[in-house]
């Protein structure tokens, strides 16, 4: 029987340490490491269908910020179940972050520039026993937040 552990917060770089053992309760990126003047901007399009050539990369990307993903379109957002529908996949890229330095999600959908490091739910954690949060319901291309702007 595994123990169970609590990884209540883990850096973007800590991912190769996650043990069988640990839920990942949370996860951002260093905001002195990847940042607002260090980040190569990508289109949403771009990241959300070419996400895994780019797993690490200190990106900026905008979009519409709706719960716990950036999404292509406020329409999209705005859609029913549009964190963990399926049909919005290509639509949509989850975020972690440390919310008590970015502030919660908004009521409606927020055009936001994100910066971050790229990364997958499918391949993150791979010793994980858990992952909480938008990986937790959702797959696909994520963003390990650093910071957020607000257009």
């Amino acid at each position: 029987m595994a123990m169970l552990l609590a990884a209540g917060q883990v850096a973007a770089q800590d991912e190769d340490e996650v043990s069988e053992d640990v839920f990942i309760m949370g996860a951002w990126a260093d905001p002195a490491d990847c940042n607002q003047q260090n980040a190569q901007l990508v289109s949403f399009s771009t990241l959300a269908s070419d996400f895994q050539t780019m797993l690490g990369a200190c990106v900026a990307v905008d979009g519409y910020w709706s719960g716990r993903a950036l999404f292509s379109s406020a329409k999209a957002a705005n859609s029913d179940r549009s964190n963990v529908s399926r049909r919005l996949r290509q639509q949509r890229v989850g975020l972690y972050a440390q919310w008590d330095a970015i502030g919660e999600p908004p009521d409606n959908p927020t055009r936001t520039t994100f910066v971050g490091r790229v990364g997958e739910c499918e391949s993150q954690w791979p010793g994980a026993m858990m992952v909480m949060g938008y990986c937790h319901y959702a797959g696909g291309p994520i963003l390990l937040v650093s910071q957020a702007i607000a257009r």
